[in-house]
Formats: C-alpha cells, structure tokens, sequence
C-alpha cells in the first residue's frame, strides 16, 4: 500500500469507527488490508469486535462519505478518531516507514495515548507512543500541512524518543 493511501485509508476507517461508536481500537497493517480489533467502551476495555477493511471496503466508505457529504466539514476536531488516524498515517510516512499497528489500548480515563508500531527502511521496528497534547499538536501539524506533505519531513515529530 503506497504511503499516502496509508493516511488516507486511516481516516476513513477512523470515520467508519466514529460512525459505529468505537472506543477501543488495535488497528493492524497486513499488505492490502487493515484488521481492526475493536470494541464499544472506553479503554482500556475488552475488543469483541474485530473487522477487515480490505482497498474494495474502503472505496466503498470513501463514496459513501461523499454522497453524505462528510468531509465538508468547516471546523476541524483534531481531537476525532478520524483525524488522528490520519494524522498517524502521515507521521509513519514522513518517516518514510511502513506502519504495522496503531492503538489506544494503552489509554486510561485521564490520559489518551496512541501506540504507533512502524517498520523503518532499514527493517528496525520503532514504538512511540504519543500522549495528550502530543496526540493533538500532531494533528494541527499535518493539518498545516496539507498540500505540501509531499516536498517537507517532520522537524517537530522527529525528535519523539524512538523507543518507548
């Protein structure tokens, strides 16, 4: 799956969990297809839910979003599932690394924590794990940047600890 179809793949699947009243998600990468085990309470809770999003599935979600007119929305909530997946999928790919899973199972009430899992170049696997105001500034940084994604790298992002 190329880079930006990654970004864009995440935001429709996070629009689709909105939809559905998803709290809890483990979001798993395998080639063409994005298996996402979920559940309906805040976590840390249960995933009893698991689903597939193969490309079909999500040109599917993407036509059906147009036809509602979904994405016209003036006011962005960086703060919505579907633009923080999108924003994920950005930071893995200014990285230029290949996501493997991304997950809110680490969350607690008071603190939201989003686990990102990537695979970099040269084959290293990375964890970060971002938190609150992390969560947040990632999503207006990528949101400054549409339209320029392609010809700029993280400067802010890119001093995140590696390893955590």
């Amino acid at each position: 799956m190329s880079t930006s179809a990654c970004s864009d793949a995440l935001r429709i699947i996070g629009h689709d969990l909105e939809l559905r009243g998803i709290k809890t998600f483990f979001i798993r990468c395998e080639a063409d297809l994005f298996v996402v085990e979920a559940g309906y309470q805040s976590p840390p809770a249960v995933t009893p839910v698991t689903l597939h999003y193969a490309s079909i599935d999500l040109e599917h979600l993407q036509r059906k979003a147009r036809e509602r007119n979904d994405h016209a929305s003036g006011i962005k909530d960086f703060l919505c599932l579907s633009q923080i997946l999108r924003a994920v999928g950005t930071y893995v790919t200014l990285k230029e690394a290949r996501l493997l899973t991304v997950s809110n199972l680490s969350s607690t009430e008071t603190m939201p924590i989003i686990k990102i899992e990537y695979e970099t170049t040269q084959g290293d696997r990375v964890v970060d794990n971002l938190t609150g105001s992390a969560i947040y500034e990632l999503c207006v940084s990528v949101y400054k940047l549409r339209g320029s994604i392609k010809n700029i790298r993280y400067s802010r992002f890119s001093a995140l600890p590696e390893n955590n």
